[in-house]
């Protein structure tokens, strides 16, 4: 019979590292460059899921508004980055997100949100109390802006002339804030 003789090795360290190379797309990150946020194993089929899971939630929520909408978009632009990468650094670079733990932490963000925001009933207009505190609140910020010579331009109202309380000014001045001066030390 022949005998197979081992193969050379330059030809053994070139066939290792095709190998390498090939199995180095398919490996999970050793570390993130964030601390405290722990890689997380297996990182784009876990962000698929949650995808998924996050355009199913939505569905409780009327499909006109227009957080549903931006969840949907998010969600599809997420899967469709996931369907496209061939790698986690792939993805990071595509999506521009940062680290792929970093949008698995907003996904998931969102996903605790979504049954509070169908249960507060976010999209409907406050009406009462409710609309009473929020219209107070909104008048004592705009008091306090105007306090420190913020200016501010609505643009639901048309301005031909300036006004005090809203310039038209496009870049206005602004004070900056100068703190009240220390109080004197008894000696």
């Amino acid at each position: 019979g022949t005998t197979s003789s081992p193969a050379p090795a330059f030809a053994q360290s070139a066939a290792m590292g095709l190998f390498f190379r090939a199995t180095r797309q398919l490996c999970t990150k050793v570390q993130t460059r964030l601390v405290g946020l722990e890689v997380v194993p297996d990182a784009l089929p876990v962000l698929s899921a949650l995808c998924s899971q996050q355009l199913e939630a939505v569905k409780v929520l009327p499909p006109s508004i227009p957080y549903r909408k931006d969840l949907e978009k998010f969600s599809n632009f997420l899967l469709s980055t996931i369907g496209e990468s061939k790698s986690i650094a792939d993805f990071e670079a595509k999506a521009g997100l940062g680290e792929v733990e970093e949008v698995i932490v907003m996904v998931e963000t969102e996903l605790t949100l979504i049954p509070k925001y169908a249960e507060w009933r976010a999209w409907e207009e406050p009406t009462g109390a409710e609309k009473a505190r929020l219209d107070l609140n909104k008048t004592l910020i705009l008091e306090s802006l105007k306090d420190r010579g913020t200016a501010i331009r609505r643009l639901d109202i048309p301005m031909a002339d300036a006004s005090v309380d809203f310039p038209v000014a496009i870049a206005p001045t602004l004070k900056p804030y100068i703190p009240p001066p220390a109080p004197e030390q008894a000696k």
